[in-house]
């Protein structure tokens, strides 16, 4: 049987390799998390790219129907 300072190394061994593993585990759920939050901004980044792109379109595309707007009144009233 193991004497009481032995038993004693063996349990303080056993704490140290459960330390490394929970500091391991939680470094490794930090970096899980960092790679997380980066794709999700990336993705944000993107979507308001595309947002942006978007709302020049729409923006082109308004200023073209208004454009069109006095030429349609001179019809309208041509017509009338």
């Amino acid at each position: 049987s193991l004497s009481p300072l032995h038993r004693a190394n063996a349990l303080e061994e056993q704490l140290k390799e459960q330390e490394l593993r929970a500091d391991q585990t939680l470094l490794e759920e930090i970096k899980k998390q960092r790679e997380l939050l980066s794709k999700m901004e990336r993705e944000k980044s993107i979507e308001i790219e595309n947002l942006q792109a978007r709302l020049q379109q729409l923006d082109d595309e308004n200023s073209e129907l208004r454009s069109c707007v006095p030429c349609l009144k001179a019809n309208i009233e041509r017509l009338e």
